[in-house]
């Protein structure tokens, strides 16, 4: 069951669960107090996203071997909404007997699904029914879903973003918090199998020779930020962007929001589309006020009220890609 819940994706890639076994029939899920993320996500919001890939994930597997899953979120209280929930009990899981519950038709995309960070096709056409699908899934988590698509409805989006990321890039808090935990290579990758793991051969061979330090905060109208920038030019290419917004930000609805997310890009994998998150312009650290109220106003959420939780670009990739490294299945266990 933890063994495919490991796979979920989450922020920054680390893996921040905790899954204590020592009471026989429950599973209580902590946060790891050091994988959190202080300077990007101040209030935990995308760590609490994170946990609810990990935790639908965990009730999918376990229907598999016909297991049914009772959550209980935040047993001892729920964070407080501007806290980090660094160490805290996000669920404890309450397994059921044999026979309890009928195998999910999702399952075997589990170990199939990755995100692809690659370029992505422009002129393809998303399935109707995936996109139904997505609408549906939304809907049982309390959310909505969208697809903005077109170049009219792509365009300020694709705009707002490229904003976002290049805030991120130079407020030096923020880029030097992914910098700490940015894997160059294959050795570096394996050493920590956590992180953002870096192994373009591009990437690999300006850090070699010296023209690309991580611990360096890219400047304004320097020759860094220009890399920079250039590396994110694949995440403008998409057939659409999926959005993923809540009636309110409580801790539930947040993890509530992976969740739904997980299951999305799990339909999205059985139907050959692909599927890679930006979340630069959610963040709620001060600098990304302006984006995130503007991408707010743009999907139309803003008047309402509602907070987006999530946005991916979705479509075909024109590059294979494999999964994202995994910390081993014991690291994460107490017993």
């Amino acid at each position: 069951m933890l063994a495919h819940a490991l796979l979920a994706p989450n922020p920054h890639n680390l893996q921040p669960w905790i899954a204590d076994l020592r009471e026989a029939g429950r599973i209580h899920l902590n946060c790891d107090a050091e994988r959190v993320l202080p300077e990007t996500d101040p209030f935990g919001r995308q760590i609490l996203i994170g946990f609810g890939t990990f935790i639908e994930l965990a009730v999918i597997a376990a229907a598999q071997r016909g297991v049914a899953v009772k959550v209980e979120l935040f047993p001892d209280g729920a964070v407080a909404d501007q806290e980090l929930p660094k160490g805290s009990r996000v669920a404890t899981l309450f397994l059921g007997e044999q026979g309890s519950a009928p195998a999910d038709p999702l399952f075997a995309q589990i170990v199939r699904r990755h995100t692809r960070k690659s370029a992505y096709a422009n002129d393809r056409a998303l399935p109707d029914t995936l996109v139904r699908h997505w609408v549906e899934t939304a809907s049982r988590f309390g959310l909505r879903s969208g697809v903005a698509s077109g170049s009219a409805a792509m365009d300020p989006i694709r705009r707002i973003m490229r904003e976002a990321y290049e805030i991120e890039a130079t407020t030096a808090r923020t880029w030097l918090e992914s910098a700490r935990v940015m894997r160059i290579g294959p050795s570096a990758i394996a050493k920590n199998p956590d992180g953002i793991s870096l192994n373009n051969p591009m990437v690999r061979a300006l850090h070699t020779v010296g023209l690309f330090d991580p611990m360096e905060v890219p400047a304004k109208g320097s020759s860094s930020l220009q890399r920079v920038m250039d590396r994110w030019v694949p995440s403008e290419t998409a057939s659409g962007f999926l959005w993923l917004a809540s009636p309110d930000n409580t801790r539930p609805t947040q993890v509530a929001s992976g969740r739904a997310y997980v299951r999305a890009h799990l339909l999205a994998t059985a139907a050959g589309v692909d599927m890679h998150p930006l979340s630069q312009a959610l963040q709620e650290f001060p600098e990304m006020r302006g984006p995130r109220e503007a991408l707010h106003q743009t999907l139309g959420l803003g008047s309402a009220g509602q907070t987006l939780q999530m946005l991916s670009r979705v479509g075909f990739a024109t590059e294979p890609g494999g999964p994202s490294p995994r910390r081993s299945l014991d690291s994460l266990l107490k017993t």
